[in-house]
């Protein structure tokens, strides 16, 4: 064992990024906000304590509970104010912040003064995302209008999306649908330059490939994208970075290349890459600073020092530096799709093509390992970032190998440029080289739709718990991290690939052994959902209020978008149901427990109550619950609390 650590020591910095994101992701997983006055002061502390002594176990605990109360400080600095409540119809007057484009829609921020909303608020101004169908409006305008307001819905179930949580770090304070509005222009308004291309290209790939816009990608088209595998290409990332970047190296070493007096003092290739540089920060600030886009600028602006420097360019101290660089710009990043497929790609990638040298080739064997190299990077990609789809979106794509060997070197060679170049020409009146991409991308499309509509494209996944997902990443830590000492023993020389399956096979086990709850309620109890035959029969019907949760619980149980849910009809408020292990009696309404609480108290084959609200009965028989719960099928209960700072629990 000591001579297995005596190995990892050179290894030591890259195990920083990631110890850190464990202590921030505990923080942000925690059912409860912890109790903790002066958490910044605490920050600090543990900072020095992590400079000041130099016991590597010492130094472990302390850069976990650093994460933790990195992350604990920079939610309370953040704090967004929430509506508590949803309302009707209020009367509201605001200045359209941001709008993302969509397809014949667009989604909007809207600031206004809190107490227009809630008298109990300040005229502190909080933002209100809504959506627009029809008259779009344009940044900086004003909306007068009737507004239905929803506070953010909590999280419906373990390890679900908390769109709660989202929105309170995007500074969102609620959601809301205009029954009516009128918008007043601002006419003195200078309008950006990224909303002047949007008007300018009228172009859904410009949209997405130059500006960044997430939702302007039809849902149908969308869904094919997404069956074999590329839907990253629609995220401004690495693909589109590298491109960028090298186009514009090229482009700017050629002029530098034809100027001699620099040439004579200094090689091309450092204006050229100074010059790509600034335009890719160009690029970051026009594409909407993404995640992934922030993510890979920083490993692009690496690469460059490291060639200036005359450093290694792939390198994993480079994606563990990018990896701090952005945790420290913003911890909740850790805890973003976006951000975990980008750098499970990253990571893989990079410990996969770690110390490769070149190799002079003639012109047939540079186009065969040309394309195995194309091949390997797909099927790297595709095996880091698997985990982490299965966990966020529930499918795997069978066929994304294939569509990323025949689809992304058709985005690269031919749509990436012509839009490129074509946007540019589009400025100038000119969109000839826009439709030529345009026709180029539905002729991709037909092919992407045939690959889609082969058998078994998507194979949906159970719901993954939380410990499968965390020893897994474990897993490919141990794979990538773990320097193999030079040893004759076996297993001590294979230490890495033997933790790696080992990690993975418990993390399969726990997988595959997990139960499905049986029962579900949202935090209000008015929605509710019964497993009959395995599949969900909810208590009432679709409602805006509880959209999310119609969602989410239909995922958690693996049901598809296709498969149709029959309502649970309930006896005059009161639902009974009945499993192989327990009896639960559900009481809709409160005249429903009133009618019905004392019987059902006095049975003693009910092992549970629903009720939507609070009750002291002692000597009632079973169980009385209520707020956001699961049950399962062994009566383990899961409570979903809520008591966070994103959930108004200040």
């Amino acid at each position: 064992m000591k001579e297995i650590l005596e190995y990892q020591y050179k290894n030591r910095f890259l195990w920083l990024p990631f110890v850190l994101a464990f202590g921030a992701a505990s923080y942000f997983s925690l059912d409860t906000e912890p109790v903790f006055n002066f958490p910044i002061i605490i920050t600090i502390l543990i900072g020095f304590i992590i400079f000041k002594y130099k016991n590597i176990f010492v130094r472990l605990i302390a850069l976990f509970l650093f994460g933790f109360f990195y992350a604990m400080s920079f939610t309370h600095i953040v704090n967004t104010t929430q509506i508590k409540d949803s309302f009707g119809n209020v009367n509201v007057s605001g200045i359209v912040k941001s709008v993302d484009f969509a397809q014949d829609s667009a989604r909007a921020i809207l600031t206004l003064p809190g107490n227009q909303i809630d008298e109990t608020l300040s005229d502190k101004p909080i933002n209100i995302r809504v959506s627009f169908n029809k008259d779009i409006p344009n940044i900086g305008d004003t909306i007068n209008g009737n507004i239905r307001l929803f506070h953010i819905s909590p999280k419906f179930s373990p390890a679900s999306f908390d769109y709660a949580r989202w929105a309170y770090f995007k500074n969102i304070s609620g959601t809301g649908i205009f029954k009516e509005y009128n918008i007043v222009h601002n006419e003195n308004k200078q309008i950006n330059l990224r909303e002047y291309i949007h008007l300018k290209t009228d172009s859904m790939l410009v949209d997405a490939l130059v500006l960044g816009y997430k939702n302007v990608i039809p849902e149908p088209e969308k869904e094919i994208w997404k069956s074999i595998g590329i839907s990253h290409v629609w995220s401004i990332s690495g693909f589109h970075m590298t491109l960028v970047g090298g186009w514009l190296f090229a482009f700017f070493y050629l002029i530098f290349r034809s100027i001699a007096y620099i040439t004579k003092r200094i090689p091309a290739k450092y204006p050229a890459l100074i010059c790509a540089w600034a335009g890719l920060i160009f690029y970051l600030f026009l594409s909407g600073i993404g995640i992934a886009t922030i993510r890979a600028f920083l490993m692009a602006t690496l690469i460059f020092v490291a060639i200036i420097l005359g450093r290694g360019i792939f390198s994993l101290r480079n994606g563990a530096l990018a990896f701090l660089i952005i945790f420290f710009i913003n911890p909740f990043f850790v805890m973003n799709a976006g951000f975990q497929l980008s750098f499970a790609a990253v990571f893989g990638l990079l410990w996969f093509y770690d110390g490769t040298e070149y190799i002079k080739r003639t012109t047939g064997n540079r186009i065969l390992h040309t394309l195995y190299l194309s091949f390997m990077t797909a099927l790297i990609a595709s095996i880091f970032t698997l985990p982490f789809v299965i966990a966020h979106f529930g499918y795997i794509p069978i066929y994304t190998l294939i569509g990323n060997v025949i689809i992304l070197p058709i985005f690269s060679v031919a749509i990436m440029p012509l839009i490129m170049i074509g946007t540019i020409c589009a400025l100038f009146g000119n969109h000839f080289l826009i439709n030529i991409s345009n026709h180029i991308y539905d002729f991709t499309l037909r092919i992407a739709e045939h690959i889609a509509n082969l058998p078994y494209a998507n194979l949906h996944m159970p719901y993954i718990p939380n410990t499968t997902l965390l020893l897994t990443i474990f897993g490919l830590l141990f794979l990538i991290l773990i320097v193999k000492p030079n040893s004759k023993n076996i297993f001590i020389h294979n230490i890495n690939y033997i933790l790696c399956i080992c990690c993975i096979s418990v993390a399969v086990i726990t997988c595959a052994t997990r139960q499905k709850p049986l029962f579900y309620s949202t935090n209000d109890n008015e929605l509710v959902g019964f497993i009959i035959d395995n599949k969900l029969k909810f208590n009432k019907s679709r409602s805006e209020k509880h959209y999310f949760a119609f969602n989410t619980w239909r995922e958690f149980n693996n049901e598809e978008e296709k498969d149709k849910n029959e309502r649970y009809k309930c006896d005059h408020g009161l639902c009974i149901y009945e499993t192989t292990k327990w009896k639960l009696a559900y009481m809709q309404t409160f005249t429903a427990a009133i009618n019905n609480l004392n019987k059902i108290c006095d049975d003693k084959t009910i092992d549970f109550i629903v009720i939507p609200f609070e009750i002291d009965a002692p000597k009632c028989h079973a169980k009385i619950l209520n707020k956001g719960l699961l049950i399962y099928p062994n009566k383990d209960i899961a409570h979903m609390t809520n008591a966070r700072l994103w959930n108004n629990q200040h």
